[in-house]
């Protein structure tokens, strides 16, 4: 059966939330130089203020995978957005490094509900074979968010100013989360658009809940999985990545190149534009791979070692290579092969725990990843003041992404750990 139009609309508009997060993200990178000549910023500093949002992401993401799955999709995006616009807005008159500390740490954990409560969603509308194609259209808005915010952010605080660009880009995310909340559901059973023969489709290979609750010890056996362990390092090393490209990659172009605001905005978009064609390419690969009889575990696995393998290469192709258009161009494809990684990898929490697990899988496999997204700005930050160059960081990342995309290979079971837990649910 193919995708219908309400299901792709319910997916659309998780992928709209996940682009304007990214952009609410990403402005603060792309005003970054603005900020940090304003109020006298060291690079350790300003490091630690983009690393700020991260602490705050990372350990926020249990307990958001807990809240998305008690308070379901609608109310968390309702609230969640709207918690993101009042902070943007507070933040424009942060006057500090303090300051800036302060407000990043409580807009991180706003934040922290935007995968968990897609991952609860994805269980509710979609069957296992649709996972990795459904999440590749969700987390495409992370690609697409942080290729628009250069441009935009740019051009607005040419314009108006940093604090205008905040503004809008919250305003952005409160009205979303409101027309989020009008239009969908939190089960598509509740839904009178979808039939009765999508709804069997939907619910044809779900997990067996036998009971209304979850049962204790779940979370313990659900965290003795290794396949969890291997999709929360590999995402560790896609938002170690991730986070290099959304805090420093726009001051990279303007000291390595000296570039205006205006080339930086345009320079800036091109990973994530070779990004977009990637993630939609790995979700399409994936769904090909399985219909052509692949095992969706087995395509899953190879799609995500092939892009952590090939990013590896090309930042390393970048580390050595001194033309601006080769460089740029290396760094760009360093970060698309990664982010190819996205559909596979976020489809597998929801395969493994099922709706009942769902927004805690995930929750935990955010949780591991934010901590390579709590390294990252930290770590560029204090090597690019002792060493004065990118050149180090960019190695040290290539080398953590090759060792994150090992341990991915070595761990990934899916078949075998979807197993246990759902003789673990029959048992209870």
């Amino acid at each position: 059966m193919q995708m219908t139009r309400v299901r792709w609309k319910v997916m659309f508009l998780v992928f709209l939330i996940a682009t304007v997060s990214y952009l609410d993200r990403t402005n603060l990178s792309v005003a970054a130089p603005n900020i940090q000549a304003e109020l006298h910023l060291t690079p350790t500093q300003l490091g630690i203020i983009f690393s700020a949002f991260s602490w705050a992401y990372a350990i926020a993401q249990i307990p958001a995978g807990l809240f998305a799955g008690r308070l379901k999709p609608r109310r968390t995006y309702f609230f969640g957005l709207w918690v993101w616009c009042l902070l943007l807005v507070g933040s424009t008159s942060a006057a500090s490094f303090g300051a800036w500390v302060l407000f990043r740490i409580p807009f991180g954990l706003a934040e922290a509900i935007t995968w968990p409560a897609a991952s609860v969603l994805l269980a509710r509308w979609f069957p296992r074979v649709e996972y990795s194609q459904a999440m590749a259209l969700q987390n495409l808005g992370l690609v697409a968010g942080a290729a628009v915010a250069p441009p935009i952010v740019a051009a607005i605080i040419a314009y108006s100013g940093w604090r205008v660009a905040f503004i809008i880009t919250g305003f952005i995310a409160g009205i979303l989360g409101t027309i989020f909340y009008i239009y969908t559901k939190d089960d598509p059973a509740e839904d009178k658009r979808v039939s009765a023969e999508e709804l069997a489709w939907i619910q044809q290979d779900k997990f067996v809940e036998p009971t209304s609750r979850t049962p204790r010890g779940f979370a313990s056996v659900l965290l003795g999985r290794s396949s969890i362990w291997a999709v929360s390092i590999a995402n560790f090393g896609l938002d170690f990545i991730n986070f290099m490209f959304l805090t420093w990659y726009p001051t990279y172009l303007t000291e390595r190149y000296h570039m205006s605001l205006k080339q930086m905005g345009g320079w800036a978009m091109e990973p994530y534009i070779f990004g977009i064609i990637a993630v939609l390419g790995s979700g399409r690969l994936v769904r090909a791979m399985t219909d052509s009889g692949l095992d969706s575990t087995m395509a899953r696995r190879i799609v995500i070692f092939g892009g952590l393998l090939l990013g590896t290469l090309s930042l390393f192709i970048a580390a050595y290579t001194a033309n601006l258009y080769a460089s740029v161009t290396a760094m760009s494809f360093g970060y698309a092969f990664v982010m190819s990684i996205l559909g596979p990898l976020w489809s597998t929490p929801a395969e493994i725990a099922g709706p009942r697990g769902a927004g805690f899988a995930s929750g935990f496999v955010n949780f591991i990843g934010n901590i390579g997204g709590i390294l990252s700005p930290l770590l560029m930050g204090i090597i690019l003041q002792k060493f004065d160059s990118f050149t180090p960081a960019i190695i040290v990342s290539a080398v953590i992404t090759l060792v994150c995309g090992l341990l991915f290979l070595v761990l990934y079971r899916v078949r075998k750990d979807r197993v246990v837990l759902e003789n673990f649910m029959k048992t209870v």
